[in-house]
């Protein structure tokens, strides 16, 4: 698949998003597809719009080979967004599939008071997903009048590849740590389970459901594509090799170790700030070839923090699976700690990919702050 099946598989299902969560009888878009008029319009419309998330998982798992780094950035986002919206859409099938079990009549216009409250995708998480979202000015174009000349340059370039550096190594660290400290009140024979489950059919081995309503079925269904997104993001292969490394990065925080200190060792952004600091020390290159390198390690700090930003989201959203009874989400714990473990794990891989962590090349999505210098310093 190219981009332009990413492009035209995410307008599709971003679409029928916006008419799911459309009040009742709203037309929305171009053709003018009405809202859930009531519980069976709303698991129709959930049915119809499974096939078209399952397509955009594929276009992006596709696009994360692409040989633009700009495709893959756009699709590690898009796969991020992806699972937000698919939990939120699961969320909201949950509540609804509870409505229609309590009896709560669905009101004309508003769905149940019950179901529609706080629901939705938020419009800007959408065109994050369809890479509509705007970039702001980098503090370097803001800012690029004010260098006069290269010894400024110089200063300015040096500083800004150590404060991406400290922050892309603490903001991993502390998304991180969230994650993994999710997993720490779990047994063992349950974390382990968790492990054993990731790049598996995790809908074979949530089990059968007591709760078998159509409304039910789709909240599950949901609940595992959101799932999927976030496996497309490692893969398979990767994925399993990375649970088994983040359950030895659990105990060792079980330990006492602060997570920090371990992305330290692996990132070594001490060491490449240094190594980068004499290049930039001994570069001869021109004016606007330390701009466009600022410019370059500024937009990787951006990419970075919004990463992060939307992971964070996930894994608060993610605790609710966690709670649920049994008749409704079998093996609830395992499915959502299955999640948490491989968003650990690409936290970790991610920010590793950002800093170009020498020890740790396990991802290749992004030009990172060691590649862009080199670029654009004509190295």
């Amino acid at each position: 698949m190219t981009s332009t099946a990413y492009r035209e598989a995410a307008r599709a299902y971003a679409d029928a998003v916006r008419v799911l969560f459309s009040p009742s009888g709203v037309p929305i878009g171009e053709r003018g597809d009405r809202g859930p008029a009531s519980p069976a319009d709303l698991v129709e419309q959930a049915e119809k719009l499974a096939p078209l998330s399952t397509e955009l998982t594929q276009a992006a798992t596709a696009q994360l080979a692409d040989a633009d780094p700009a495709m893959r950035a756009q699709a590690s986002m898009g796969l991020l967004a992806k699972a937000m919206t698919d939990l939120e859409i699961s969320a909201y099938l949950l509540q609804a599939a509870k409505d229609e079990e309590d009896e709560i009549a669905w009101s004309e216009g508003e769905g149940t008071e019950r179901s529609r409250a706080g629901v939705g995708p938020t419009e800007d998480r959408l065109k994050l997903l369809l890479g509509e979202v705007e970039v702001e000015p980098t503090a370097a174009e803001r800012g690029a009048v004010a260098l006069m000349d290269i010894p400024t340059a110089r200063i300015d370039l040096s500083n800004s590849i150590e404060d991406t550096l400290t922050l892309i190594s603490e903001r991993a660290g502390k998304t991180g740590q969230t994650a993994l400290s999710g997993l720490m009140g779990l047994g063992v024979t349950e974390l382990a389970q968790a492990a054993g489950v990731v790049g598996m059919d995790i809908a074979q081995a949530l089990g059968k459901a007591e709760k078998v309503t159509r409304l039910y079925t789709a909240f599950r269904d949901f609940a595992v594509r959101a799932y999927d997104s976030l496996l497309a993001l490692l893969g398979q292969q990767l994925a399993q090799t990375a649970a088994k490394q983040v359950l030895d990065w659990v105990d060792e925080l079980q330990k006492g170790k602060l997570f920090g200190e371990l992305l330290e060792k692996l990132y070594e952004t001490g060491a490449t700030g240094q190594a980068l600091g004499k290049l930039v020390g001994d570069s001869q290159a021109d004016l606007e070839q330390f701009v466009a390198a600022i410019e370059s390690v500024d937009e990787l700090a951006v990419a970075c923090e919004k990463q992060m930003s939307l992971t964070d989201k996930l894994l608060r959203g993610l605790k609710f699976l966690g709670g649920l009874p049994a008749a409704v989400l079998p093996q609830g714990m395992v499915l959502m700690a299955a999640a948490y473990i491989i968003l650990g794990a690409y936290v970790v891989l991610s920010a590793a990919d950002f800093v170009d962590a020498q020890r740790l090349k396990l991802l290749n999505r992004v030009p990172g702050v060691r590649q862009v210098v080199e670029a654009n310093l004509g190295v």
